[in-house]
């Protein structure tokens, strides 16, 4: 495996941090925010759809066999079964765009992530980062 890039240092952040960020999904609104428009677009409901999160894995999944990172390969492999079950549900939907995460599932997915980020420190900790 070669040296990773900074580039990909910070590309392996973005992907992290949006899917740690899954942890947040679900809002209880007991207020209206009709009159916060920018606020009603920042809710997780709204940021994190399917389609969005399975495009990051994908990413994220190519990112790590381009960087050779075999271990944590093995650990995403877990994420392979929730990506097809996401294609399916976006799949069976009239407006595939419009389709969010059920709490259950991305708490399934947060676990997993954590599980990654883990592996992926211990495989990189061989590396001094880049300047």
């Amino acid at each position: 495996m070669p040296q990773p890039t900074a580039y990909q240092y910070v590309k392996l952040g973005s992907n992290f941090e949006f899917l740690r960020g899954l942890a947040t999904v679900s809002v209880i609104q007991t207020t209206s925010l009709v009159a916060f428009p920018n606020l009603m677009d920042n809710l997780s409901v709204r940021r994190y759809s399917v389609l969005q999160v399975m495009n990051t894995l994908r990413s994220l999944l190519l990112q790590l066999e381009e960087m050779g990172l075999r271990q944590s390969l093995l650990v995403a492999d877990a994420f392979r079964p929730m990506i097809a079950e996401m294609e399916d549900y976006l799949a069976k939907q009239p407006k595939p765009e419009l389709a969010h995460l059920n709490d259950p599932f991305a708490e399934r997915l947060v676990a997993l992530s954590k599980q990654l980020g883990s592996a992926v420190r211990s495989e990189l900790a061989a590396f001094p980062l880049p300047p």
